[in-house]
Parts: structure tokens; sequence; C-alpha cells
């Protein structure tokens, strides 16, 4: 079947093709505009990749969800990075965010509990915004007592890391809790475990670090100070400092309680003992990953008993108290031997400003080569502590 065109006046056909050139210079308009934003974008991630810090495991130096996505640089011009625990005291977080102290605040609110759900109590997330608009990393830490005060459940522990299914509802539950509340990642503080866990619970902090990961969060764990493996008792036995330190970011050994309850009078960290324990650690764990921990507390040793005494404890002492101090040159903790109004005699060894700068000079001058410092806890400090971690480090 043919047809017959009709033939278009001279001035229809230039305003078609005027038309058609319009259409095509638009299209080519829109090419060159989506190459250009698509360089842009590329220029963009690569500068947040490169400007993220030190983060470990997977390269997780890369954009990820609010509220930073990666694990920051030192504040200051600090060579070493600062976390610190805090179980909630607004006050101390404020003048340690204030003093460009911290780099990571911990917040030790979360429970895991044996049915894989984890229970959250004192939790203000006020105070983790506070944080993160500070611009440092936050962390929920999460610990294997039933409830806050409670003592650490081994029970637990094996109850979660029992078979694949129980091990799986556990990470979920975790990765929802970085997520719904806007944690950088999840610092896991499970402690007195039985040592017949220690292959299943690498194997849970696996699966932990990849669930995380996959999803631009980081993980985080405290382990026991050791100097061999597998270690002399259960809790140093669970922990396999070669398998965990290759999955998690940070690796942060509670480097104090070397003396205590169970010991006579002594320090919380011998330099010679912190020095066996990171040559150790250094061995099995990328030195990159390590954080040496300090105590802001020690022991007071009385009537044949002892308990915690905290750095601000010690600042509030009567002045009669501290009228016979000593020095111990092997940690630069406090010696103090009082008798208190009710006649008790005290026999302590605690912190104060001169051990902090003690121990980081310590760290600066033997462990140049790991990442940074975990402080238990906020809350502890005495006068200017926060001021001499932001100038000694």
């Amino acid at each position: 079947m043919s047809h017959t065109v009709e033939a278009e006046p001279p001035g229809e056909r230039r305003s078609v093709r005027r038309a058609a050139r319009r259409a095509r210079l638009g299209r080519q308009r829109l090419l060159v505009l989506g190459g250009l934003a698509l360089v842009a974008l590329v220029v963009v991630v690569v500068i947040m990749l490169t400007a993220g810090g030190s983060g470990g495991g997977d390269g997780l130096q890369r954009p990820g969800e609010p509220p930073i996505g990666y694990l920051r640089e030192p504040m200051g011009g600090r060579k070493y990075r600062v976390t610190a625990w805090t179980l909630g005291g607004a006050a101390s977080v404020r003048a340690a965010l204030k003093e460009k102290a911290v780099d990571e605040i911990d917040f030790d609110w979360y429970h895991s509990q044996p049915d894989g759900s984890v229970l959250a109590q004192n939790e203000d997330l006020d105070l983790v915004a506070e944080a993160a608009d500070a611009e440092v990393n936050v962390f929920a830490t999460v610990v294997n007592s039933p409830r806050f005060g409670a003592a650490f459940s081994a029970d637990t522990v094996s109850a979660i890391l029992q078979t694949q299914k129980t091990r799986r509802r556990h990470v979920r539950a975790l990765v929802r809790l970085v997520l719904e509340k806007g944690y950088d990642g999840i610092d896991l503080d499970w402690e007195e475990m039985h040592a017949d866990d220690r292959d299943r619970l690498s194997l849970f902090v696996e699966e932990l670090a990849a669930a995380l990961h996959k999803r631009g969060r980081f993980l985080s764990i405290a382990v026991f100070p050791k100097t061999s493996e597998p270690g002399s008792w259960s809790a140093q036995q669970v922990m396999d400092y070669a398998r965990l330190g290759a999955v998690v970011d940070q690796f942060k050994i509670m480097l104090y309680a070397y003396s205590g309850p169970w010991s006579d009078p002594g320090p919380q960290a011998p330099f010679e003992w912190v020095d066996e324990v990171l040559r150790f650690a250094g061995r099995e764990v990328p030195p990159e990953k390590i954080y040496m921990g300090i105590p802001f507390f020690g022991y007071s040793w009385r009537a044949g008993t002892a308990r915690a005494m905290t750095a601000r404890e010690v600042a509030a002492l009567p002045q009669a108290f501290l009228s016979n101090a000593a020095r111990d040159e092997g940690s630069g903790e406090l010696i103090l031997k009082f008798t208190d109004d009710y006649g008790v005699a005290h026999h302590a060894y605690v912190q104060d400003r001169a051990a902090v700068q003690a121990k980081l000079k310590h760290l600066r001058e033997k462990h140049p080569d790991i990442a940074g410092i975990s402080i238990w806890a906020m809350g502890q400090e005495g006068p200017r502590f926060w001021e001499v971690i932001r100038t000694d480090l």
C-alpha cells in the first residue's frame, strides 16, 4: 500500500530542524553534567576514604552511616588515640570533650541476655548525641552481666555461643542496636568466661565483625592481659589473641588489676608486667589495633580486705591522710598509709596526676607503635586528669 506525503513548507522544516538540534544539545549537556557529577562523587568518596583515620579490619576507612563512619584520628595533634569507658556521668564526659582529651567514648549500658536479646539500662541517648556532635566516636559497650551492678555471667555467654542459631540471634540484636541508636560500633566487654568456650567465642566475634563491617560499623573488644597462650586461668584462656585480633578493629587490653583483694598490697599496673603483656600482644595482634588500659583507680587494703579507691576519692582525702605518701617507682603509683577516723589502718596503691603522667611517659618511651590507651573509667578521674591526657600523648 502506498502513502502520499505532503511536502512541508520551508519555514516549518527549519523549525523542526532547530527543535531537533536543541533536543540533541540538551541530551549532550545532560551527559556532560552527569559525567561531572560522577567524577565529583568519586573525588568526595576518595577524600573521605583517605581522611577516615586508623580504622582496622576489612578496610573500613570509608564513609559510613551517622555519626562518623570511621575511626577518627587523635585530636589536637596527639600521637595516640584515647578511648574511655563511661557508665554515664555527664559532667566527666563533658569535661573530657571540652578538653579534647578523648577520641572515642564507650557507653557501658548494655547487657547481653541468655536468649540473645540486649537489655539497656541507664541509657542516655542525648549524651551519646552530645558526644557525637563533638565529633568523637561513640561505641555501645555490651557486657555479659544480666543487669547493672550484677556479676559477669559465664553461663550467659555459653548460652549465646551454643549454636549457630543462638549466635546469629545475638549478632542481629547487636547490629540492630548500633543502627537504631546511632553508634559507630560495638565494644564487646565479656569477662570471666568459661575456657572451653574459646573456639566458640572466636567464631562469634568473627561473625559479629563481618556483620558490623557489612553495615559500615566497627567492633572493639576488651581482653584480659596475659603473657602467653592460652594463659593461666579461664578468663585468659577463653581469649585467643591472634584469632580475635585478626578481625576486630580495636583490641583493648585491660592492663590493670595486677593487684587487688586477691593479693598483698601492690600496684595496678607495674611497668615490667605492662611491657611483658604488650610485647606478647604485639606478636599476636597488629600493634596498630592494640590499646593499653589505663586505670583511674587503685585499691586500699584494710582489715584483711581491699576495696577500690578512685582517683577522685584520693583527691578528696583529708590532707593529713596524704602526709606520709610515697611513690612506687615500678608503676608510678601513689602509696598511702594512714589511719582513718574510725581507727582503721589503710595501705593503698592509687592513681593521681603524677601516676597518670608516669604511665603515659612509659607508653611513649617503650611502646610507640600501638594505637593508644583505653581508660577505665570516666567519672573516676582526679583534678586536671583530662589536661594531662591531652598534653602528654
